[in-house]
């Protein structure tokens, strides 16, 4: 049992990823209680609704009816969700009848936005910030603060829209690693595993045998390799205009807030002329996009802080 008591837990929450799956109480106060948390390894998760039982038992929750909010890697729209990469998904009406609410699901970048407007606070103006982040996979949302009518996150799926190569060399490198594909999804790129295969890709064109096969290896090579260190500033490019065409999308003149462990890594290489050269774009508005700061701020255990802040905004 978590520190204090499980009678005074007022909800569940949770992360489904491909990875696995993190739960946690949150307390009265809307905070997630101290102890509480618990990860399951996909591997030795075999449904949802089980791994949800089996954390009600092993913190011994009173019977009856409890909220939840869920942080979810996926497109959240209708009653069954897929979790994408993975077998698994959520039954809105399933958890509802397990736990008596009908639980709140959201993207997985939503709650990473609600995480930083409940960190960073409302603000006195009015601004629209584009939130994203590159990890297995490539998140978007979209976070607006109000000091009259307070935070909105709008959750998309900008991850998966199509992507422009910003110039001659990475349009020649998406035509090499997709062939005969006329449109190719942002994510496809701009991901681990993107990164991996532009390395791998890279390498040979070069004629030499690839050193490094995770992304951790070839970020953590950069600054000794060369080929690592052309496949980040590639994917940091691809990202960089990327962001930029979904300024231009959403309005979030105010900024971008890049999230995740991938987006981190490739940190330094924003500062080099070519990747902002692929954030600003050649066309009209190419001067405006260039003064957008882009700030790099994950929040430690995002998706749960987030999913609580969701449930304290629908209470």
């Amino acid at each position: 049992m978590y520190e204090g008591t499980s009678a005074g837990a007022r909800a569940i929450v949770g992360h489904v990823g491909r990875k696995g799956m993190r739960l946690a109480l949150v307390d009265a106060g809307g905070r997630i209680a101290p102890g509480s948390t618990r990860f399951h390894e996909a591997a030795t998760v075999t449904s949802i609704s089980g791994a949800i039982s089996g954390f009600q038992r092993e913190l011994a929750l009173p019977p009856g009816a409890i909220r939840s909010a869920f942080a979810v890697a996926g497109l959240v729209r209708g009653d069954a969700i897929s979790v994408t990469r993975t077998r698994w998904f959520l039954s809105r009406s399933g958890l509802a009848a397990m736990l008596g609410h009908p639980p709140i699901i959201l993207n997985d970048f939503e709650a990473e936005a609600w995480a930083l407007a409940a960190r960073d606070g409302a603000g006195a103006l009015a601004t629209t910030h584009c939130v994203a982040g590159a990890t297995s996979g490539l998140g978007v949302a979209i976070l607006r603060r109000d000091p009259a009518r307070g935070i909105t996150v709008i959750a998309t799926e900008g991850g998966h829209a199509a992507f422009t190569p910003p110039d001659a060399e990475l349009a020649a490198i998406v035509a090499a690693l997709f062939p005969g594909r006329l449109s190719v999804g942002a994510e496809e790129l701009i991901s681990a595993s993107g990164l991996v295969e532009v390395y791998t890709h890279l390498a040979r064109t070069q004629g030499t045998a690839p050193r490094f096969t995770s992304p951790e290896a070839i970020t953590a090579g950069a600054d000794r390799d060369t080929v690592a260190e052309a496949a980040c500033e590639t994917i940091a490019a691809a990202f960089a205009a990327h962001l930029g065409n979904l300024v231009l999308c959403h309005g979030a003149w105010d900024g971008v807030i890049v999230a995740g462990g991938l987006g981190a890594a490739l940190a330094p290489m924003f500062r080099r002329p070519r990747v902002t050269a692929a954030f600003a774009g050649t066309g009209r508005h190419a001067r405006s996009i260039a003064q957008v700061p882009i700030r790099f701020d994950t929040v430690p255990q995002g998706e749960l802080l987030g999913a609580a802040e969701a449930l304290k905004a629908a209470a």
